[in-house]
């Protein structure tokens, strides 16, 4: 995956119609440069549809051949050659068919996992980028729903929490906050949102995030 060019992360790429842009900042990004979230997993998952609708297939035309061929025979009282013809198509049919159809849930989980992990990577971008994020904010920059973006970032929080901790405002509002690794210090610029540069941190950066990002999920949780 190649860096931004405008803000110098590594986040993936959202088309907005056949426009690339980068997940974290917004700018222009060249195609094809990065995993796209638009297109993450969903090759695998058409392939693994594919392969199980295939599968499904052979099992269903194998064995109805082999059936065919039974009581086609049997009709004429040979029911032995029926059998003996019939038992090498079951076998084949039944072992391509369900080696088709394990292949092809396969392919999907690996899909899901695919587009999973690339939107996990872009709002990790995109909240290192901001300083922190709400759902709306994430759901724009993605290009999905704000339920989704939502469920997305706490599925996140809950996962990493040492990279995104959750905050609540006076207001009530539920906002994800990156929290930078090692090496990385939060600065604010003038007139904007906090922003990570590479640095030396304080050791004190992370005392108490990991139970403040618990004890926010926790809050959120109970509020729903």
């Amino acid at each position: 995956m190649s860096a931004c060019p405008h803000c110098g992360r590594e986040a993936p790429i959202v088309y907005r119609g056949v426009v690339p842009q980068c997940a974290a900042c917004g700018g222009l990004r060249q195609p094809l440069s990065g995993p796209s979230v638009n297109l993450a997993g969903k090759p695998s998952r058409v392939g693994g549809v594919v392969a199980s609708v295939i599968g499904w297939l052979v099992l269903l035309v194998g064995g109805s051949v082999a059936l065919g061929l039974v009581l086609l025979f049997g009709a004429f009282h040979a029911l032995w050659v029926g059998a003996a013809l019939a038992t090498p198509v079951g076998i084949v049919a039944l072992v391509l068919g369900i080696v088709l159809v394990r292949r092809g849930g396969t392919l999907n989980r690996a899909g899901i996992e695919a587009e999973r992990e690339t939107r996990h990577q872009a709002l990790l971008a995109l909240a290192a980028h901001r300083g922190a994020v709400t759902a709306t904010d994430a759901a724009h920059a993605l290009g999905i729903g704000v339920v989704q973006a939502d469920a997305m970032l706490t599925e996140l929080a809950k996962r990493e929490p040492e990279r995104l901790a959750v905050d609540v405002d006076d207001e009530g509002r539920i906002r994800y906050r990156f929290v930078p690794a090692l090496g990385e210090r939060v600065r604010v610029e003038p007139g904007g949102a906090p922003r990570v540069a590479s640095s030396e941190r304080d050791d004190g950066v992370q005392e108490g995030e990991g139970d403040a990002a618990e004890g926010a999920l926790r809050k959120k949780e109970s509020r729903a």
